[in-house]
């Protein structure tokens, strides 16, 4: 599905720690005549300490007619003033679709001010193959704009496919943001018929605006054509708050 926010997590050190809890909803069309994609999720996001949280989240989707829940659990924690360890894994005890299980990591680096360099991989396993991918990523800040250019490889079935992925956003006020993110290359994904390495083209436009001090909405819209298989265009929109 599409991503409702991106999360970044270059917090200040003197920011109060704040815990959020959201609800979000999204659908797809296919061109290809199958069922619409659904997904709703519920997510828990706990401040421990300034740029520290742990997370806590259960998802449920329905795609190609199937119906899958997914729970998944992360850590985010600050290893110095520059250095920023987040951990995720997710399991579903249906996966139909989704993946049985998956579980990753990444090191966020501070090496300049307003210029980040992120570094992770992530091995997802399905019911037949175990996909292993990887991150590469700079990031930079300035002004009220942010922009990133990330590298994404992918092994899977003794192939390794590569991936791009630019972001650009613009924050028009301390906490509300808009931005858009272009992928290309080839990624592993169920395209229906089980998974396979198929070539990925998508646009979507992230946002998510302050409806007040403790209230948010996070919206997105996309498109990806994924391979031959079909085109998907669809929304998502989710409202957090903030404790």
């Amino acid at each position: 599905m599409l991503p409702v926010f991106a999360a970044h997590f270059s917090v200040q050190a003197d920011e109060t720690p704040r815990s959020t809890i959201g609800l979000a909803g999204g659908k797809e069309h296919l061109s290809n005549g199958s069922p619409d994609w659904r997904e709703s999720s519920l997510q828990l996001d706990y401040g421990l300490a300034p740029r520290q949280s742990v997370g806590l989240g259960l998802t449920r989707t329905r795609r190609f007619g199937l119906n899958d829940t997914q729970i998944n659990a992360g850590l985010v924690t600050p290893l110095s003033a520059a250095l920023v360890l987040s951990l995720e894994a997710n399991a579903s005890s249906s996966h139909h679709v989704l993946a049985k299980n998956a579980l990753g990591g990444a090191l966020q680096y501070e090496f300049a001010r307003g210029w980040l360099l992120h570094g992770g991989g992530r091995s997802t396993r399905y019911n037949d193959v175990r996909v292993n991918q990887g991150l590469l990523m700079l990031e930079h800040y300035f002004s009220n704009f942010s922009t990133s250019l990330a590298w994404r490889p992918a092994r899977a079935f003794g192939t390794t496919a590569h991936g791009l992925e630019l972001r650009a956003s613009y924050y028009y006020s301390d906490r509300d943001s808009v931005g858009i993110i272009v992928a290309g290359g080839k990624e592993a994904a169920n395209t229906g018929g089980g998974v396979q390495l198929s070539s990925l083209r998508s646009a979507a436009l992230v946002g998510r605006h302050w409806l007040g001090k403790d209230w948010a909405l996070n919206y997105s819209l996309g498109h990806t054509r994924q391979g031959d298989f079909y085109i998907r265009n669809g929304f998502s929109l989710g409202l957090q708050a903030a404790f």
